[in-house]
C-alpha cells in the first residue's frame, strides 16, 4: 500500500513538472527577422512610391513583393547563407517600367535560446549599396536585424 502511495505520489509530481515546464517555455525568438525598408522623397519625408512595385530576389524567380501600390515600407525577407542578398525592385506605371537593384552585404547571426525552440537568423547589415533609375540613394538606419520592430533601410527615391 505504501509503496503503491509512493508510486502515485511520484507520477503525480512528474506530471505537474512537465506541466509547468511546458507553461514556462516560452520561446522569444518564434518569427523570421524581417529587413524593414522606408520609403522617402529625397526630402527624408515618408512618401509613397508612385504607381506600382515588384520585387524579386536576384537570381531566382522568387517574387518577395507582387504588384503593391502606394508603397511607404517593405518588408523582405533575408538569406540564411549568402552573405549578400540582391533585391531587383521594379516600379511601373502606364508610361514608364524602370527597375533598380539593392545590394544588401550583412553577416548572418545563428541565435539559439533552447533546444525546445527553434534556431532562429538574425543579421548585422554591413553594407548596402543600390542603382539609380528610381532610387536616388539607400542609407542604414539601424544595422541590426531581429525581431524589434525597427526601420533598417531609408529608401530615397526621385521625386
Amino acid at each position: 500500500m505504501k509503496r503503491t502511495s509512493h508510486a502515485l505520489a511520484l507520477g503525480m509530481f512528474a506530471t505537474m513538472m512537465l506541466t509547468v515546464s511546458c507553461d514556462l517555455l516560452d520561446c522569444t525568438q518564434e518569427d523570421v527577422s524581417l529587413l524593414r525598408i522606408e520609403v522617402c522623397g529625397t526630402d527624408g519625408v515618408n512618401t509613397p512610391l508612385p504607381d506600382t512595385l515588384s520585387i524579386t530576389a536576384s537570381g531566382t524567380e522568387s517574387v518577395l513583393l507582387n504588384r503593391s501600390t502606394n508603397t511607404k515600407s517593405i518588408l523582405l525577407p533575408l538569406s540564411y547563407h549568402l552573405a549578400a542578398d540582391t533585391f531587383v525592385l521594379h516600379n511601373y506605371g502606364e508610361d514608364y517600367s524602370c527597375k533598380d537593384t539593392l545590394v544588401v552585404e550583412k553577416t548572418n547571426n545563428i541565435y539559439f535560446e533552447s533546444p525546445d525552440c527553434p534556431t532562429v537568423m538574425m543579421h548585422t547589415i554591413q553594407n548596402v549599396s543600390c542603382t539609380n533609375a528610381f532610387i536616388d540613394s539607400v542609407k542604414v538606419n539601424h544595422v541590426k536585424v531581429d525581431f524589434e520592430e525597427v526601420t533598417h533601410l531609408k529608401l530615397y527615391i526621385h521625386q
